[in-house]
């Protein structure tokens, strides 16, 4: 049988350029990886633990500029950016078992139901327990949700209000002892 490279050298070849392009690629620092320039324009100011009930969070302005909400900042949005929510630090205990619905700026008169006008996503944590051989330097994941889409409509039926807050409610209640926690809420623009 011939082959259209010779084997054994090509492969080694081949072996050492994917040694040498992912050498370059984990020497880089992580800053340059990321997208340019990301702003953070308001987020939780403490770990969240969530639990059957609706859970209520306001996120603070990261600047001290009070005057501006989202639906202000999301009118000078270029179209190149957009505005995303970004959990960081999923964790618990064990598997809680559920969905939990995020919603921005849910009135307190008004049930969280997906679907409804203020429903940004949810959020599972498959990758929040490690398992037993799991590294512990392991970076935590991070999760985003686009929520320009949600803001434009919320601000167009002017349902947006100027205290950001994010409502996480579960599907149904977590499997008991789970104590499942999102350590940090942001909104960032990209």
């Amino acid at each position: 049988m011939k082959y259209a490279f010779p084997g054994p050298r090509f492969a080694g070849l081949t072996l050492a350029l994917l040694f040498v392009y992912s050498g370059i690629l984990a020497s880089k620092p992580a800053h340059s990886m990321q997208s340019s320039k990301e702003t953070v324009l308001a987020a939780s100011a403490r770990a969240i633990e969530l639990s059957a009930k609706p859970v209520r969070v306001k996120l603070v302005s990261e600047k001290n500029d009070a005057n501006r909400n989202l639906g202000q900042i999301l009118q000078s949005l270029p179209s190149s950016r957009s505005l995303y929510l970004e959990l960081t630090g999923l964790q618990a205990v064990k598997q809680p078992g559920t969905l939990f619905h995020l919603y921005l700026d849910l009135p307190e008169h008004v049930a969280p139901r997906p679907g409804n006008a203020w429903h940004i996503g949810s959020v599972n944590f498959y990758n929040a327990v490690p398992g037993p051989d799991a590294p512990k330097d392991k970076p935590a994941p991070v999760t985003t949700i686009d929520i320009a889409g949600v803001l434009r409509n919320l601000r167009s039926s002017q349902k947006l209000t100027s205290d950001s807050t994010i409502t996480i409610m579960a599907t149904h209640p977590p499997e008991a002892g789970s104590k499942p926690m999102i350590g940090h809420l942001a909104i960032i623009e990209k």
